[in-house]
């Protein structure tokens, strides 16, 4: 990897967050030599579609790396944006402009195909349909199902319905078994360390013992009584519930907020708001759940970009100061959501938001490894901000 500046990184992450806002105008035959079958990872669009515009007429790489930094950044295509891909012999370069006004920000590498993508559960699902890698990090979408949308009340900013179309999945839930042998190879053939659990939102009842039913594969698939897999879950009428998780061999979990503003809380996700106590509740349930699994191995995300800085500011600081990891994921309209269409604030603001968020995790002496173990995605503003920050890029 060459050496980078802190000057350098931080032109990366501007570039990664106008990508997620606006995406890259890369023409998709650039990429018709590369080798999906052996090397590269390619888009499998488990839960949501992030394309700007639907496009499934050949295959488009899942994400890329700064040579330089080796920050991590999705690619979303879009053909209207001012950021291209373009490629030099067998080089790939992130160029802004066109024809003679090209400014080249960095080389860039496309994501590898880990092993576990090539094999088959014992009941012959492909692997890379239960389980995929991004980064060093390995998500389990359970299910595209969510209860919250059959009711008509999902969240303003969410639609799973392309995502799925596009990828012949359907609603049927992954049984345990399949996410444990998956689990248990992504480790042992590919070395991987975090996984995520999540899908749609499930009622209470049903969640937790699915999640108790993971964990029980996982440790028959592994042998191991605890285990880094944080279940991404919603917040539980009974607060006792966090205790099952922890008994269960989670070593992590997070329930994702949204919103810190009640008001925009209750309007934006509706279903959350009714069928999870309400906001307060909510609140209530990650200070306790701090408390269960202790300082730094619980995780929140706001979507940033829903609600006034000051409002998402203060949330991030009460959680911070209560144990609990904030996250921010950048606010990116879906197609099909009630949002599509709508725009997210611009990079400097992100920018921003992402620098405070820096200082308030830094205060709380949360750790990268808690960072890294509970916030929802790789190639995060604030992830990328701390390891500039703290020296380990």
């Amino acid at each position: 990897m060459k050496t980078c500046t802190k000057e350098a990184a931080r032109t990366h992450i501007e570039a990664v967050i106008k990508i997620e806002n606006e995406g890259v105008a890369v023409d998709p035959l650039i990429f018709k030599d590369l080798d999906y079958e052996n090397t590269y990872l390619e888009q499998i669009r488990a839960r949501f579609d992030w394309n700007f515009k639907n496009y499934v007429e050949s295959k488009i790489p899942a994400a890329f790396h700064f040579s330089s930094s080796n920050f991590y950044c999705p690619l979303y295509w879009n053909e209207k944006s001012d950021l291209n891909i373009q490629k030099d012999g067998e080089k790939f370069f992130l160029v802004k402009g066109t024809g003679d006004a090209v400014d080249v920000i960095d080389e860039i590498t496309f994501d590898k195909k880990p092993k576990f993508y090539n094999l088959k559960t014992t009941d012959g699902k492909d692997m890379s349909r239960i389980a995929q890698a991004a980064s060093t990090r390995v998500d389990i979408t359970y299910s595209n199902e969510c209860s919250l949308r059959d009711k008509g009340l999902d969240c303003k900013f969410c639609h799973g319905d392309p995502a799925r179309n596009h990828n012949g999945l359907s609603d049927q839930m992954k049984n345990p078994k399949q996410i444990g042998e998956t689990y248990k190879r992504a480790i042992d053939l590919d070395g991987a360390v975090h996984f995520q659990l999540t899908g749609g939102f499930l009622p209470e009842r049903r969640e937790v013992e699915y999640y108790l039913d993971i964990a029980d594969a996982l440790r028959e698939a592994t042998g191991l009584e605890n285990f880094h897999a944080n279940a991404c879950v919603g917040s539980p009428l009974d607060l006792s519930v966090f205790d099952n998780y922890k008994e269960a061999g989670f070593e992590t979990i997070a329930s994702n907020l949204e919103i810190w503003d009640e008001g925009i809380f209750k309007a934006i996700c509706p279903g959350k708001f009714q069928e999870c106590g309400g906001w307060k509740h909510w609140v209530e349930g990650l200070v306790y759940a701090a408390k269960v699994f202790g300082h730094g191995n619980v995780g929140s995300n706001f979507v940033a970009g829903l609600e006034p800085k000051s409002s998402l500011l203060a949330g991030v600081q009460y959680l911070a100061e209560n144990g609990v990891v904030p996250s921010i994921s950048l606010f990116r309209p879906i197609p099909g959501s009630d949002l599509w269409g709508h725009r997210s604030p611009d990079v400097e603001w992100h920018l921003n938001v992402g620098t405070e968020i820096f200082k308030i995790l830094d205060a709380n002496k949360f750790t990268w490894d808690n960072l890294w173990h509970v916030t929802p995605s790789d190639g995060m503003i604030t992830q990328d901000i701390f390891r500039i920050e703290k020296g380990l890029i």
